[in-house]
Protein backbone atom coordinates (compact mmCIF):
# COMPACT_ATOMS: atom_id res chain seq x y z
CA UNK A 1 0.00 0.00 0.00
CA UNK A 2 1.67 3.81 -1.33
CA UNK A 3 2.21 5.92 1.33
CA UNK A 4 -0.39 8.46 1.24
CA UNK A 5 0.40 12.08 0.08
CA UNK A 6 -0.89 15.17 1.96
CA UNK A 7 -2.79 17.57 0.15
CA UNK A 8 -3.64 20.98 1.18
CA UNK A 9 -6.96 21.10 -0.71
CA UNK A 10 -9.37 18.44 0.43
CA UNK A 11 -11.15 19.06 -2.67
CA UNK A 12 -8.04 17.09 -5.13
CA UNK A 13 -7.90 14.63 -2.17
CA UNK A 14 -11.44 13.29 -2.90
CA UNK A 15 -11.51 10.23 -5.08
CA UNK A 16 -14.22 11.51 -6.83
CA UNK A 17 -14.69 7.87 -8.86
CA UNK A 18 -15.13 5.93 -5.63
CA UNK A 19 -17.30 8.58 -4.30
CA UNK A 20 -19.89 8.31 -7.50
CA UNK A 21 -19.96 4.20 -6.90
CA UNK A 22 -20.71 4.86 -3.50
CA UNK A 23 -23.45 7.12 -4.20
CA UNK A 24 -25.18 4.66 -6.79
CA UNK A 25 -25.15 2.28 -3.97
CA UNK A 26 -26.44 4.37 -1.64
CA UNK A 27 -29.20 5.27 -4.11
CA UNK A 28 -29.70 1.33 -5.02
CA UNK A 29 -30.35 0.65 -0.84
CA UNK A 30 -32.55 3.45 -0.70
CA UNK A 31 -34.80 1.70 -3.54
CA UNK A 32 -33.98 -1.45 -2.06
CA UNK A 33 -35.12 -1.02 1.79
CA UNK A 34 -38.31 0.97 -0.05
CA UNK A 35 -39.13 -2.07 -1.88
CA UNK A 36 -38.71 -4.39 1.22
CA UNK A 37 -40.56 -2.34 3.12
CA UNK A 38 -43.55 -1.66 0.47
CA UNK A 39 -44.04 -5.33 0.79
CA UNK A 40 -43.53 -6.02 4.95
CA UNK A 41 -45.96 -3.80 7.05
CA UNK A 42 -43.88 -5.40 9.38
CA UNK A 43 -41.78 -2.79 9.06
CA UNK A 44 -43.20 0.11 8.89
CA UNK A 45 -43.67 3.22 6.95
CA UNK A 46 -41.52 2.95 3.64
CA UNK A 47 -41.12 6.59 3.39
CA UNK A 48 -39.99 6.97 7.22
CA UNK A 49 -37.65 4.10 7.04
CA UNK A 50 -35.86 5.22 4.03
CA UNK A 51 -36.01 8.82 5.57
CA UNK A 52 -34.13 7.86 8.22
CA UNK A 53 -31.57 5.87 5.96
CA UNK A 54 -31.15 9.11 4.12
CA UNK A 55 -30.39 11.06 7.09
CA UNK A 56 -28.00 8.39 8.20
CA UNK A 57 -26.11 8.74 5.04
CA UNK A 58 -26.42 12.69 5.21
CA UNK A 59 -24.82 11.82 9.32
CA UNK A 60 -21.93 9.77 7.61
CA UNK A 61 -21.22 12.30 4.53
CA UNK A 62 -20.25 14.85 7.61
CA UNK A 63 -18.26 12.49 9.61
CA UNK A 64 -16.20 11.76 6.26
CA UNK A 65 -15.18 15.31 5.68
CA UNK A 66 -14.49 15.97 9.01
CA UNK A 67 -12.11 13.13 8.55
CA UNK A 68 -10.75 14.32 5.83
CA UNK A 69 -9.63 17.55 7.66
CA UNK A 70 -6.67 15.13 9.35
CA UNK A 71 -4.02 14.34 7.28
CA UNK A 72 -2.57 10.39 7.17
CA UNK A 73 0.27 10.51 9.86
CA UNK A 74 -2.66 12.05 12.01
CA UNK A 75 -5.17 9.26 11.65
CA UNK A 76 -2.45 6.67 11.99
CA UNK A 77 -1.63 7.76 15.38
CA UNK A 78 -5.45 7.68 16.53
CA UNK A 79 -5.48 4.21 14.44
CA UNK A 80 -4.57 2.04 17.79
CA UNK A 81 -7.09 4.38 20.30
CA UNK A 82 -10.49 3.63 17.91
CA UNK A 83 -9.02 -0.29 17.29
CA UNK A 84 -9.41 -0.04 21.27
CA UNK A 85 -12.17 1.23 21.33
CA UNK A 86 -13.79 -1.36 18.84
CA UNK A 87 -12.80 -4.21 21.19
CA UNK A 88 -14.21 -2.68 24.53
CA UNK A 89 -17.48 -2.21 22.70
CA UNK A 90 -17.24 -5.97 20.97
CA UNK A 91 -16.68 -7.17 24.76
CA UNK A 92 -19.19 -4.81 26.19
CA UNK A 93 -22.17 -6.01 24.28
CA UNK A 94 -21.53 -9.61 25.27
CA UNK A 95 -22.85 -8.28 28.68
CA UNK A 96 -25.03 -5.58 27.76
CA UNK A 97 -26.61 -6.80 24.71
CA UNK A 98 -30.34 -6.45 23.77
CA UNK A 99 -32.20 -8.90 24.81
CA UNK A 100 -35.02 -9.19 22.76
CA UNK A 101 -32.84 -9.18 19.62
CA UNK A 102 -30.64 -12.11 21.20
CA UNK A 103 -34.29 -13.62 21.43
CA UNK A 104 -35.06 -13.12 18.16
CA UNK A 105 -31.81 -14.10 16.29
CA UNK A 106 -29.59 -15.52 19.06
CA UNK A 107 -27.29 -13.15 18.57
CA UNK A 108 -25.50 -10.75 21.17
CA UNK A 109 -24.71 -7.87 19.28
CA UNK A 110 -26.81 -5.06 19.97
CA UNK A 111 -26.87 -2.46 22.11
CA UNK A 112 -30.57 -0.75 23.16
CA UNK A 113 -30.20 2.27 24.29
CA UNK A 114 -33.42 3.63 24.68
CA UNK A 115 -35.87 3.83 21.55
CA UNK A 116 -32.87 3.03 19.92
CA UNK A 117 -30.03 0.25 18.78
CA UNK A 118 -26.70 0.10 18.20
CA UNK A 119 -24.63 -2.51 16.64
CA UNK A 120 -20.74 -1.68 17.71
CA UNK A 121 -19.24 -3.84 15.12
CA UNK A 122 -20.55 -1.08 13.24
CA UNK A 123 -17.86 1.62 15.13
CA UNK A 124 -15.30 -1.52 14.93
CA UNK A 125 -15.28 -1.40 11.06
CA UNK A 126 -13.87 1.39 10.11
CA UNK A 127 -11.62 0.94 13.10
CA UNK A 128 -10.01 -1.98 12.07
CA UNK A 129 -9.81 -0.55 8.41
CA UNK A 130 -7.78 2.39 9.67
CA UNK A 131 -5.44 -0.13 11.88
CA UNK A 132 -4.63 -2.06 8.73
CA UNK A 133 -3.79 0.36 6.92
CA UNK A 134 -1.38 2.06 9.92
CA UNK A 135 -0.13 -1.69 10.18
CA UNK A 136 0.46 -2.27 6.17
CA UNK A 137 2.33 1.88 5.74
CA UNK A 138 4.66 0.88 8.72
CA UNK A 139 5.64 -2.61 7.28
CA UNK A 140 5.97 -1.29 4.06
CA UNK A 141 8.18 1.58 5.08
CA UNK A 142 10.43 -1.19 6.98
CA UNK A 143 10.34 -4.25 4.55
CA UNK A 144 10.58 -4.90 0.76
CA UNK A 145 8.04 -7.09 -0.49
CA UNK A 146 9.32 -10.79 -0.58
CA UNK A 147 8.11 -14.40 0.74
CA UNK A 148 9.00 -13.86 4.09
CA UNK A 149 8.60 -10.12 4.62
CA UNK A 150 4.95 -10.63 3.14
CA UNK A 151 4.23 -13.93 5.22
CA UNK A 152 4.98 -11.46 8.16
CA UNK A 153 2.52 -8.55 7.21
CA UNK A 154 -0.27 -11.44 6.78
CA UNK A 155 1.02 -12.58 10.20
CA UNK A 156 0.77 -9.18 11.65
CA UNK A 157 -2.80 -8.63 9.94
CA UNK A 158 -4.33 -11.64 11.00
CA UNK A 159 -3.04 -10.72 14.98
CA UNK A 160 -5.51 -7.62 14.85
CA UNK A 161 -8.23 -9.99 13.25
CA UNK A 162 -8.08 -13.13 15.90
CA UNK A 163 -9.27 -10.98 18.96
CA UNK A 164 -12.23 -9.10 16.58
CA UNK A 165 -12.79 -12.78 14.79
CA UNK A 166 -13.20 -14.24 18.74
CA UNK A 167 -15.45 -11.66 19.65
CA UNK A 168 -17.75 -12.08 16.98
CA UNK A 169 -18.33 -15.78 17.30
CA UNK A 170 -19.33 -14.94 21.41
CA UNK A 171 -21.40 -12.47 19.48
CA UNK A 172 -22.83 -15.60 17.23
CA UNK A 173 -22.59 -13.12 14.45
CA UNK A 174 -21.55 -14.64 11.39
CA UNK A 175 -22.42 -12.70 9.12
CA UNK A 176 -20.64 -9.65 10.61
CA UNK A 177 -17.33 -11.95 10.53
CA UNK A 178 -17.89 -12.32 7.21
CA UNK A 179 -17.51 -8.49 6.73
CA UNK A 180 -14.20 -8.32 8.31
CA UNK A 181 -13.08 -11.75 6.77
CA UNK A 182 -13.66 -9.28 2.88
CA UNK A 183 -11.74 -6.45 4.69
CA UNK A 184 -8.59 -8.35 5.17
CA UNK A 185 -8.97 -9.51 2.18
CA UNK A 186 -9.11 -6.42 0.10
CA UNK A 187 -6.22 -4.72 2.33
CA UNK A 188 -4.23 -8.11 1.48
CA UNK A 189 -5.28 -7.27 -1.71
CA UNK A 190 -4.21 -3.84 -2.01
CA UNK A 191 -1.37 -3.76 0.19
CA UNK A 192 1.59 -5.18 -2.25
CA UNK A 193 2.02 -8.64 -1.46
CA UNK A 194 3.48 -10.72 -4.24
CA UNK A 195 1.04 -12.32 -6.32
CA UNK A 196 3.01 -15.84 -5.88
CA UNK A 197 1.09 -15.37 -2.43
CA UNK A 198 -2.15 -13.82 -3.42
CA UNK A 199 -2.64 -16.16 -6.00
CA UNK A 200 -3.02 -19.67 -4.04
CA UNK A 201 -4.52 -17.60 -1.14
CA UNK A 202 -7.11 -16.70 -3.11
CA UNK A 203 -7.25 -19.70 -4.92
CA UNK A 204 -8.22 -21.75 -2.07
CA UNK A 205 -10.28 -18.74 -0.66
CA UNK A 206 -12.32 -18.76 -4.05
CA UNK A 207 -13.11 -23.06 -3.26
CA UNK A 208 -14.04 -22.23 -0.03
CA UNK A 209 -16.33 -19.47 -1.38
CA UNK A 210 -17.47 -21.62 -3.90
CA UNK A 211 -18.22 -24.77 -1.49
CA UNK A 212 -20.06 -22.29 0.89
CA UNK A 213 -22.57 -21.01 -1.32
CA UNK A 214 -23.18 -24.88 -2.57
CA UNK A 215 -24.39 -25.44 0.80
CA UNK A 216 -26.29 -22.55 1.87
CA UNK A 217 -27.85 -22.72 -1.17
CA UNK A 218 -29.07 -26.28 -1.66
CA UNK A 219 -31.55 -28.33 0.80
CA UNK A 220 -28.88 -30.82 1.36
CA UNK A 221 -26.14 -28.36 2.35
CA UNK A 222 -28.69 -26.74 4.62
CA UNK A 223 -29.42 -29.39 6.40
CA UNK A 224 -25.47 -30.04 6.73
CA UNK A 225 -25.08 -26.77 8.05
CA UNK A 226 -28.48 -26.78 10.22
CA UNK A 227 -26.71 -29.93 12.10
CA UNK A 228 -23.80 -26.91 12.62
CA UNK A 229 -25.59 -24.59 14.99
CA UNK A 230 -27.27 -22.63 11.78
CA UNK A 231 -30.40 -21.17 12.52
CA UNK A 232 -33.38 -20.38 10.33
CA UNK A 233 -33.22 -16.71 9.93
CA UNK A 234 -29.44 -16.88 8.73
CA UNK A 235 -31.15 -18.76 5.79
CA UNK A 236 -33.66 -16.69 5.49
CA UNK A 237 -31.57 -13.72 4.76
CA UNK A 238 -29.47 -15.39 1.95
CA UNK A 239 -33.09 -16.55 0.42
CA UNK A 240 -33.71 -13.21 0.38
CA UNK A 241 -30.44 -11.80 -1.29
CA UNK A 242 -31.03 -14.49 -3.83
CA UNK A 243 -34.87 -14.00 -4.73
CA UNK A 244 -36.12 -10.66 -2.94
CA UNK A 245 -39.51 -11.06 -4.23
CA UNK A 246 -39.81 -14.62 -2.97
CA UNK A 247 -41.10 -16.14 0.08
CA UNK A 248 -38.08 -16.13 2.35
CA UNK A 249 -40.07 -17.98 5.02
CA UNK A 250 -39.74 -21.28 3.26
CA UNK A 251 -36.65 -23.14 2.35
CA UNK A 252 -35.12 -22.86 5.39
CA UNK A 253 -33.79 -26.27 7.18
Amino acid sequence: MAKVENKSDWFDRVAWGIVLSVFTLALISLYAIWVAASNDPNLGRPKYIVAVQGLWYVVSIAIVIFIMRFDSEQLFKLAPYAYATGIILLIAVLFLYNRSTFNETGAKSWFKLGPLTFQPSEVMKPAFILMLARVVNQHNLRFEHQIKSDWQLIGKIMAYLLPVAILLKLQNDFGTMLVFIAIVGGVILVSGITWKIIFPVYGVAFLLGAVAILLVTTPGGQVILGHSNFRAYQFERINSWLNPFGDTSKGAY
